[in-house]
């Protein structure tokens, strides 16, 4: 008689799973039907059609890779950014934006790179970008300008040709939820701000009634180590009411 042994196997025990975690990967689920359906799609269309679909597609893309970031909780989420690119990118994808609004992007871009996290620089710049396009005529231009610093860092200046701002108003840019446009929830501004900071950077706002209104990011080469002091008054500016 041949008998057998059958060693128990223990079931490792199941890892807690966050309803953020399973939001965002419902979300992603979405996300690829999105893309599926567009790639069925794309053939059918015009060329015009195509470009736009395109676009379409990129911004899907880059929602997809937010949420993978939101569920990778391993490393520091940075790497070198080619300021180039980064900004190449943001552009595209407000094309459609800025056309519909028969506003011109006009980008004078120095180049270099730094260590960031891109998802969240190209969220930064998307929400400012827009925000200036938003509040340009049409038939007018948004001034996009980079340079390198003499010690290698970063200044991004991003200029509409609004009607500016008075310092009432420029006092309250950035605090969520109060918002002088029409549609507007003060949010954009306020995570940009949070974004720059959590980099080691600065956002400075200057505008003049009548002349428009520039964005200055100064952002260092390598994210610097914030003082307790900074992150506490970082996170109070982002969320202040």
């Amino acid at each position: 008689m041949t008998s057998s042994i059958h060693a128990a196997v223990p079931v490792p025990a199941a890892t807690p799973v966050s309803a953020n975690a399973a939001r965002a990967h419902e979300q992603k689920n979405c996300l690829s039907i999105i893309l599926a359906v567009a790639s069925l799609v794309t053939p059918e269309l015009s060329d015009g059609g195509r470009e736009r679909m395109e676009r379409l597609r990129a911004a899907a893309h880059r929602i997809r890779d937010l949420l993978n970031a939101d569920l990778d909780e391993s490393g520091d989420g940075t790497s070198d950014v080619d300021v180039q690119r980064l900004f190449d990118a943001v552009c595209e994808s407000l094309r459609d934006r800025a056309e519909a609004a028969n506003v011109a992007l006009v980008v004078d871009c120095e180049g270099g790179s730094l260590r960031a996290s891109e998802a969240e620089l190209r969220e930064a710049l998307f929400n400012l970008i827009s925000n200036a396009v938003d509040a340009t005529p049409a038939h007018r231009a948004v001034f996009i300008h980079t340079e390198i610093t003499a010690t290698g860092d970063q200044e991004w200046r991003i200029r509409d040709s609004g009607v500016g701002m008075g310092r009432e108003i420029l006092d309250q840019l950035g605090v969520p939820h109060r918002s002088f446009r029409r549609g507007g929830s003060g949010l954009g501004v306020a995570l940009a701000r949070a974004i720059v900071h959590r980099h080691g950077g600065t956002v400075r706002f200057e505008s003049t009634r009548g002349h428009g209104t520039t964005v200055t990011i100064c952002l260092p080469q390598a994210p610097r180590q914030s003082s307790p002091a900074l992150e506490d008054r970082a996170a109070g500016e982002a969320l202040e009411e």
